[in-house]
């Protein structure tokens, strides 16, 4: 597996792609604008004449204020750790953050997981999305490689070039651990040469595209049945 290595382990940097950026911001802050007119004018869709206009809006008021005030607070503390940059190098991967804060999952760190017997470096699911899990101070430690468990300030592009080249320095840099062969195909990685295997991806795709398939055929077959009876 280590004899295509290249001779220079060369860093990697996220890289952006802003048409997606702006679609994605553009919409979430219209959903945000929605949503907050929708709030703002509760009162005068559920109350029915002035009376209850005026309880509703005393006692509502207050509550909307207090709680839009924790939310775009909440908002602004979560954009002050929201990733900038991703670099992938010889220690290991480094989450830059908009506040001058750096995490780092280093090769150095990496051990085995309570979690799993047989690997130090597997995958985990989380939300229905497998996820790398690396083994660090004995916990699962899962590593994302689009900045969205922290927030992103962009959409990352080359999100899969950065976690094959984390496996690769895994491999390279701690030679000890063990990965599971499961990586490599669920992320559809080159074991040798530690790139984005189109073919095997395009496997997956096809699988999916025929489980699913399969999935609306009995559907559609149990309530042709359903109908006909």
């Amino acid at each position: 597996m280590q004899e295509d290595f290249r001779k220079e382990f060369l860093p990697l940097v996220s890289k952006p792609n802003w048409v997606i950026t702006w679609l994605i911001n553009i919409f979430g802050r219209a959903l945000l604008l929605v949503m907050f007119i929708v709030l703002a004018v509760f009162p005068l869709l559920v109350s029915g004449s002035i009376g209850i206009l005026v309880v509703v809006g005393v006692l509502y008021y207050p509550v909307w204020a207090i709680a839009m005030y924790h939310f775009f607070r909440h908002i602004r503390k979560n954009m002050a750790i929201t990733i900038k940059k991703i670099r992938v190098d010889d220690t290991g991967i480094h989450f830059y953050k908009r506040d001058g804060s750096i995490d780092d999952v280093l090769y150095s760190q990496l051990g085995p997981s309570y979690l799993s017997d047989d690997y130090e470096v597997y995958i985990s699911k989380e939300h229905k999305t497998w996820m790398l899990a690396v083994g660090i101070d004995r916990n699962e430690t899962k590593v994302v490689f689009d900045g969205t468990h922290l927030g992103s300030i962009y959409y990352i592009k080359n999100a899969r070039a950065l976690r094959a080249r984390f496996i690769e320095g895994i491999v390279r840099f701690r030679p000890d651990l063990k990965i599971d062969p499961f990586v490599f195909k669920e992320f559809s990685i080159h074991p040798e040469k530690f790139t984005f295997d189109g073919k095997r991806y395009m496997k997956h795709v096809l699988e999916g595209a025929i489980i699913i398939g399969i999935i609306l055929l009995i559907s559609f077959g149990i309530m042709f049945l359903v109908v006909k009876l």
